[in-house]
């Protein structure tokens, strides 16, 4: 088990056949790689995880999942050659965790977009490994005085990360308190793909959706989804799987209990003025799993919530 000061504790841990290493985010993603010389915090930690199966980098603010490449296969991951890394700012690609809100808070709109757990320090609090060598990281968070003092909900979540020839999430949030307590959430995914153009998204045919693009209006996807301008779309209650089309490459998403889908890319106009996306939004498509809009929780005193996210490709 590895507890505390992770920074400050962890150089390397060495299992059969994996190694997980602490590492500065500069030393991982260098201009060498593709990334700019960004403005990024020099101890700005990141665990490299290297198995039999895969290679996976997760930075400890947020135990966002920046990159994961099966042996043999493309990284399923998106991270932006803009991103910059700053403790307290969000980081462009990857699998940020949105909670205990997703997107902007309806109760109380002045709140940060996509909650407080994303920019925030996680503990990383267990490590093991399975038989077939599946690498498994277990991370904690706790909201600290300034986060409860906006939102008087106490919570833990909870992240385990299992890396072999696919790439598992299980996220878990706890009511800490005595009041019911709303959430939404979501494990905001971005994947790498190589011609925008011509991907396609496999598993909401026939399905609502609410359209961010008009007001959140509602329409039925009754049409092959095309990313020729901007796409912000929410699926309620569609659960089940997902497949990505990326040339003859398929990504596929699946799980339990996170029933929203989100689908997103911010076409040529809105990305000219992000500036960690830029020209690079061709080479994304975010397809989010969580609950959401109509699918929100209340969480009674005590009570949790568990969802199970698994990602992979041919």
């Amino acid at each position: 088990m590895v507890t505390d000061d992770l920074a400050s504790s962890l150089d390397v841990l060495e299992f059969k056949n994996a190694h997980i290493y602490l590492k500065a985010v500069n030393a991982v993603f260098t201009p060498a790689h593709g990334f700019s010389a960004v403005s990024t915090s020099a101890d700005f930690p990141v665990l490299e995880c290297v198995t039999s199966k895969c290679r996976a980098v997760i930075s400890l603010q947020g135990a966002q999942v920046l990159s994961f490449i099966p042996n043999g296969k493309q990284d399923l991951l998106w991270l932006s050659p803009l991103a910059t890394f700053k403790t307290g700012d969000a980081i462009r690609g990857g699998i940020p965790l949105c909670l205990p809100w997703f997107g902007v808070n309806r109760r109380q709109p002045e709140l940060p977009k996509h909650g407080v757990a994303r920019t925030q320090m996680w503990t990383l609090d267990d490590v093991s490994q399975d038989e077939d060598e599946t690498l498994n990281l277990r991370f904690v968070f706790s909201p600290n005085d300034d986060d409860l003092e906006a939102f008087p909900y106490p919570f833990t979540a909870q992240l385990e990360v299992s890396m072999g020839s696919e790439l598992g999430l299980t996220l878990s949030i706890k009511n800490e308190g005595g009041d019911a307590m709303p959430l939404s959430f979501a494990m905001h995914s971005y994947f790498a793909v190589s011609e925008l153009d011509a991907v396609r998204i496999e598993g909401i045919a026939g399905r609502e959706y609410l359209d961010n693009c008009q007001g959140l209006a509602r329409f039925v996807q009754d049409q092959e989804l095309r990313f020729d301008a901007e796409i912000d779309r929410v699926y309620e209650a569609v659960g089940a799987c997902q497949q990505i089309h990326d040339g003859s490459r398929k990504i596929k998403i699946d799980g339990e209990a996170c029933d929203t889908v989100v689908i997103w890319n911010p076409g040529q106009t809105l990305a000219a003025g992000l500036a960690d996306v830029g020209p690079y939004f061709r080479g994304y498509v975010c397809l989010e799993r969580g609950m959401a809009f109509g699918d929100e929780l209340e969480l009674a005193a005590g009570e949790a919530a568990q969802a199970t996210m698994r990602l992979s490709s041919n």
